[in-house]
């Protein structure tokens, strides 16, 4: 027995030598060239739920924020409301980032599909954060509305350059008719539109459903799509697993940043598959996945992802100070 768990240890630590070895001296080269064909930027930055660490997560200072820092995307949750208006927001209660318990005391627990999008009009979504980040707070974000659907296209739409939308669906399975009401929208708002016989979209699909990603194939096969892992769904099946069910029916994949391996990423490139870690905040997260060919980069901190690459933009308003 003492000479088993030696070996043991010795064959695993020589396992990750030669074979993890070889893939952080040799990444793949792959992902730019899969991304290129997607008409996505590599590497790609998006904005988690906007720049969130300047603001409050999911509102309309953020995501302006993320814009003016000229972000490849801009990353939201989407939920429908009782009556069927698309907002957004990332969990399926309000308790963390409005006033939900002074407003609506005994509902503070209900699901946000249950609210219409009037009665989620009069909860504040900004001085949450004023309150836990003082060292962050400004008067402005005091009353802060939920954002719509629309309202994220049009924030997008009006910055300096392209700036795409990553709409990650919340709960698809729970909301009856999501692909065919989401493709209508943005069909009406400009966002998937014909030209030539050929769709464009600047929109990119998020979802931990695979079966959802499988109806946007159908209904919009153009409009990229992304299958998220999170801890718990990585530990149902390996990542070869993983590969066999995306492989033709999504894009990419958006993991944890530990997950990015660089053997992971290039079994994936070898599927024609893309990688997205997320939510890398650190610059010594990138100085890891940069190395290992990271495709792109799920941020909560844009301006440290850019400024990494020297993506910034010359002018940087009074408010970063």
């Amino acid at each position: 027995m003492k000479i088993i768990i030696p070996l043991i240890i010795l064959l695993i630590v020589s396992f990750f030598l030669l074979y993890g070895g070889y893939y952080f001296i040799r990444p793949s080269q792959k992902g730019e060239k899969i991304l290129n064909n997607l008409n996505i930027s590599h590497p790609t930055i998006i904005a988690h739920r906007g720049a969130s660490e300047f603001a409050p997560e999911q509102t309309k200072p953020a995501f302006e924020k993320a814009v003016e820092l000229d972000v490849d995307y801009l990353e939201a949750d989407i939920h429908k409301t009782r009556d069927g208006r698309f907002v957004v927001s990332h969990d399926n209660n309000l308790r963390r980032t409005s006033n939900i318990e002074k407003i609506y005391p005994k509902r503070a627990q209900d699901h946000i599909s249950t609210f219409t999008y009037e009665e989620l009009l009069k909860l504040d979504f900004g001085a949450w954060f004023n309150k836990k980040y003082p060292k962050k707070a400004n008067e402005n974000y005091k009353g802060l509305k939920i954002l719509t659907l629309e309202e994220l296209l049009s924030i997008a739409a009006n910055g300096n350059n392209s700036t795409g939308v990553v709409l990650d669906l919340k709960e698809p399975e729970k909301y009856r008719n999501i692909t065919r009401d989401l493709i209508g929208l943005l069909n009406e708002q400009g966002w998937y539109k014909e030209n030539n016989g050929e769709y464009n979209s600047d929109v990119i699909i998020f979802s931990v459903n695979l079966d959802t990603l499988k109806q946007f194939k159908d209904v919009a096969p153009e409009i990229p799509r992304v299958l998220l892992l999170n801890n718990n769904m990585m530990t149902k099946r390996k990542w070869d697993g993983w590969l066999d069910l995306a492989e033709n029916n999504v894009h990419g994949f958006g993991v944890k940043g530990f997950i990015s391996w660089p053997w992971h990423i290039a079994l994936a490139h070898d599927r024609n598959l893309f990688v997205f870690p997320y939510v890398i905040n650190k610059n010594w997260q990138l100085n890891i996945l940069s190395h290992i060919q990271s495709n792109g980069y799920i941020t909560d901190r844009p301006e440290l992802v850019l400024d990494f690459f020297d993506f910034m933009p010359e002018i940087i308003t009074e408010t970063d100070n």
